[in-house]
């Protein structure tokens, strides 16, 4: 048998329509699974045609108003939806959305309204969502579905024509269009970033395959015609998400810490403590990073019953020891010296979190059936074992230093003639505090908070290790995110140079430049009104 010989195998159905119809235009997709047949009168039909022999008709739908045609009808590149061209001049895109029930229904996705005159041919690019589109009174349109950007409107040809032909280069830098007078005419296109636009950036966008308008992150595919997907709303919102359970965890410790290292502190003990707390500041991010998603996440997962059990009874500890240290007699409360009666909370909660630890599997055995994660997911609450809890307790870790540094240098140097003078006065040390010294500490406080918060905004490495990565819109504890710094980390050493996601990139980093900027602004303002406030103290 000669190896060069081949067979070829043919399949035919037929597919019977009204006798009174008449069918203007047909469209099958690249992959023949899809076949749409628009009639005369306006509606669309959508068939299944992925076996071959037995056509089934999936919805048969009026496209278009009484009075008005389809005009056009052309795939957009990918095969998944198809732009309609009307007699009213209107172009909508149409793609078949899946229900709860995996059926598939046409959806009239977006319309452009920009031209007036019948469109009687659409070119769609070759590797990207847009699309050219000539009207019969000449006027040429380009237009980005994604974006729904309407990018130009122009004459393109001098004479009225109902019949058109035109071809897009395949880089889209060039139109060749054929009028059936014989007019040629050929056009250089520069047209480098039509995906990008405020809609595509920050609003929900109606993907193709998706059931509904999305913030998606999605900026590669292996498939060549590919829609990319830029929104930065879910990595605005989870760094922001980061920031915010990192400096519930930083903000409470740091503050409550300094005000007693710098107030009630004895001068020996806070010789020590305060070095020792500004020296974790020191620590590597990215050591820290390290820890959290390959050290902690496992061990938060395995013991989630006790990690709560921690935050709930540390407080409740702490609250009870100093109440029983109240109790105590005199004689014996006297030994301790003044300043040094925290140093009796650390074995408390030494004990308080070694108890939780221990205790966590006979609590979950009791509570959640010896499996706490998968009782939150059988409840409605998604846990990834790399979550926003585990990113709150490191990078609050790692906040807590300079939120720390700043307030107790603030309190510390509230000057003591207004401490003393409050004493003298009959005022107890508590009201002092209160009354006196936080209020006239409140702008390097302030300032503290703001500072924390701008690092905390900007923190890269640990963000980037003990998260999922994964771009989704949820203010979930138990799951993960992406922020705008790891996303720059992750996906600048790919992004094609020049092209628009390595735009799109540096405009995350412009957003996250002006998200620091704007809370180091507000700080500094903030500093100076409470300064200028309480200056006469």
């Amino acid at each position: 048998m000669d190896e060069d010989a081949f067979t070829v195998e043919e399949l035919s159905a037929e597919i019977t329509l009204p006798k009174r119809v008449k069918n203007s235009h047909i469209a099958v997709d690249i992959d023949q699974r899809e076949l749409y047949l628009v009639d005369d009168e306006g509606n669309i039909s959508y068939y299944n045609i992925q076996n071959i022999a037995e056509p089934r008709l999936v919805q048969k739908i009026r496209a278009v108003p009484s009075g008005v045609k389809i005009t056009a009808l052309e795939f957009l590149t990918g095969g998944i939806s198809i732009l309609v061209g009307r007699s009213d001049g209107q172009i909508d895109q149409w793609f078949p959305v899946r229900d709860k029930d995996n059926n598939y229904t046409l959806h009239n996705v977006r319309s452009f309204h920009e031209q007036s005159a019948a469109i009687v041919a659409i070119s769609p690019e070759y590797s990207r969502k847009g699309f050219l589109a000539l009207d019969a009174s000449g006027q040429l349109g380009l237009y980005h579905t994604t974006a729904e950007r309407t990018l130009l409107i122009e004459p393109l040809v001098d004479s009225k024509s109902d019949h058109v032909v035109m071809a897009i280069s395949p880089r889209a830098n060039g139109l060749l269009s054929l009028t059936a007078e014989g007019q040629v005419k050929l056009l250089h296109i520069e047209n480098e970033h039509p995906d990008v636009s405020w809609h595509s950036l920050w609003e929900k966008v109606w993907y193709e395959s998706r059931d509904k308008p999305e913030y998606i992150w999605q900026s590669s595919s292996a498939s060549n015609d590919f829609e990319p997907k830029f929104s930065l709303t879910p990595l605005t919102f989870g760094t922001l998400k980061a920031a915010f359970y990192a400096m519930a965890i930083a903000v409470p410790l740091a503050i409550f810490g300094a005000i007693y290292a710098a107030y009630f502190m004895s001068p020996s003990m806070r010789k020590f403590v305060k070095p020792t707390i500004e020296i974790m500041e020191a620590l590597p991010t990215v050591i820290l990073g390290f820890l959290a998603g390959l050290w902690l996440a496992p061990i938060v997962e395995g013991n989630l019953p006790g990690v709560f059990s921690i935050f709930i009874l540390t407080p409740i500890m702490i609250v009870l020891t100093a109440w029983l240290w109240t109790k105590l007699p005199t004689a014996l409360r006297e030994r301790i010296p003044d300043g040094w009666e925290a140093a009796i909370l650390v074995p408390v909660v030494i004990l308080v979190a070694t108890g939780s630890m221990m205790a966590s599997p006979y609590i979950e055995a009791l509570l959640f059936n010896n499996n706490m994660p998968e009782w939150l997911n059988n409840h409605g609450f998604d846990f990834d074992q790399r979550n926003s809890l585990v990113v709150g307790m490191v990078m609050g870790f790692a906040v807590i230093p300079t939120i720390f540094s700043i307030t107790e240098d603030a309190i510390f140097g509230v000057p003591k003639h207004l401490t003393i003078g409050s004493l003298a006065l009959g005022a107890t040390p508590w009201q002092t505090l209160t009354r006196v010294v936080i209020l006239t500490a409140s702008p390097g406080i302030f300032s503290a908070v703001m500072i924390g918060l701008g690092r905390a905004v900007g923190e890269t490495m640990i963000v980037l290790m003990a998260t999922g990565n994964t771009p989704i819109m949820d203010f979930n504890i138990f799951e993960g995110f992406r922020a705008l710094s790891a996303n720059i980390a992750v996906e600048m050493p790919e992004a094609e140079v020049a092209s628009s996601h390595y735009r799109v990139l540096f405009l995350a980093a412009l957003v996250l430049f002006t998200a620091t900027f704007f809370f180091n602004t507000v700080a500094e303002v903030v500093r100076q009104r409470l300064r200028n406030k309480y200056s006469s103290l």
